[in-house]
Formats: structure tokens, C-alpha cells, sequence
């Protein structure tokens, strides 16, 4: 248990890293030859997350999970901005002959800062917040106990999340163009676990990971 809290404090001091690099990329960028023309931009995403690592301790499935989103954005020199709406899901292990899902679904919004353009290609730091909804099916399962059987709802849970990465995109003529997105995220989520007889209840943070493929229609304002 203690070398796993430690690559687990290790992997989210990494993402922390990673977060304030991208924000300080942001606030001090370096030089760019791309366009100045403002622009507007409608698109769709697809990719894939990787759940948190510490979720496995819940009894989630951990592994890469498919995702799609669409996202909004504007901008003019070196910035943009906008919004983004990503879903995934995963299952978790609650006890009935099937494990059950878990959908999740973020809305948020999101900045960009150009950093430079290579070949047609614009590389940015980007960052995000926003708000999350996580939600399980089937939503109530009953669980046995010495005094007979309780039933327990899994109610929807909203949770902030945040987080910032990098962002690639080039335009591919006619109007469109494609990009490509690689970000960490952070969110907390009030947890219990079982130690010997009794249930601890903690809030616990987790951290993620998600690449995502844009197709986008690109207008020039």
C-alpha cells in the first residue's frame, strides 16, 4: 500500500508539473508567425480517456475508455476561446451479476494561447474548468446485510474539473480543419472504503488523462 501511494503522489505531482507548465506557457509565450485574423470554429471530437489510476480502489474499470464531445471555439491573434463538452464511460463493480456503468460528461470552458506555427501546423498550451456529471445504470442497487436487504440509490454527482494540456491544429482548406488534443485533468470526489469493520469516508483528488481528434468547421471572421 505505501509504494503504491507513492507512484499514485508521484504520478499527480508529474501532472501538477505538467499544468503549470502549460498555464505559464500561456501567460509567457514565445514568438509566433501565425495569422492574426480573428476566426470562429465549430467542431466534433473523438478520442479516448484513461480513468484515474486511484479508481481501481473503487472497483472501476481503469482501462483506456472510448469518448467523443464537441467543442466552440473564437479567436483573434494569438488566443481563443470557448467551450468544450466531453463524454466518456467506464463500468464499476457494485455487487450485481453485471458491473454497472458509469457515465461521465464535462462541460467546460477553455482558453488557448498559441505558442508557435510550424509548416501550417498551430501548436498552443490550452487549460479548462469546468463542471462534471457522473451518473451510474442501473442508478439503485440492493445490497444484503445482517438485517436484511437495503436498497441504495447512486444518485448523479456533480464535481468540478479542470486541468490544461497541449493542442495542435492545421487548417485543411475549404473551410475546415483538423486538430489534435492531449490534456491531464483534475477533479475531487467525496469517497468511502472499508478498513477492517469499519467504512472511512474521505475526499479524495484524482487525476486523468485524455487525447482527443478534432474535425472542425473553420470560418475566418
Amino acid at each position: 500500500m505505501r509504494v503504491r501511494g507513492r507512484v499514485r503522489e508521484a504520478r499527480r505531482r508529474g501532472a501538477h508539473a505538467l499544468t503549470i507548465a502549460v498555464l505559464a506557457a500561456i501567460a509567457f509565450p514565445g514568438s509566433s508567425t501565425a495569422s492574426d485574423a480573428a476566426w470562429l470554429s465549430l467542431g466534433v471530437l473523438g478520442g479516448s480517456t484513461q480513468p484515474p489510476a486511484g479508481m481501481a480502489d473503487y472497483q472501476w474499470d481503469i482501462r483506456p475508455q472510448a469518448a467523443w464531445g464537441a467543442q466552440a471555439l473564437a479567436g483573434a491573434g494569438p488566443w481563443a476561446g470557448g467551450l468544450r463538452l466531453w463524454s466518456t464511460a467506464t463500468t464499476q463493480d457494485v455487487g450485481l451479476a453485471e458491473p454497472a456503468a458509469v457515465h461521465r460528461t464535462s462541460l467546460e470552458v477553455v482558453g488557448r494561447r498559441r505558442l508557435a506555427s510550424w509548416w501550417g501546423v498551430d501548436v498552443a498550451a490550452m487549460a479548462g474548468v469546468g463542471m462534471q456529471r457522473l451518473s451510474w445504470d442501473p442508478d439503485r442497487v440492493t445490497v444484503s446485510t445482517p438485517g436484511g436487504p437495503i436498497d441504495v440509490d447512486l444518485t448523479p454527482v456533480h464535481e468540478w474539473i479542470g486541468g490544461g494540456g497541449l493542442a495542435l491544429r492545421r487548417p485543411l482548406g475549404a473551410g475546415w480543419a483538423a486538430g489534435l488534443e492531449v490534456d491531464h485533468r483534475f477533479f475531487a470526489l467525496d469517497a468511502a472504503h472499508r478498513e477492517g469493520a469499519s467504512v472511512v469516508e474521505s475526499r479524495e483528488s484524482f487525476g486523468e488523462w485524455s487525447a482527443r481528434l478534432e474535425l472542425a468547421w473553420l470560418n475566418g471572421l
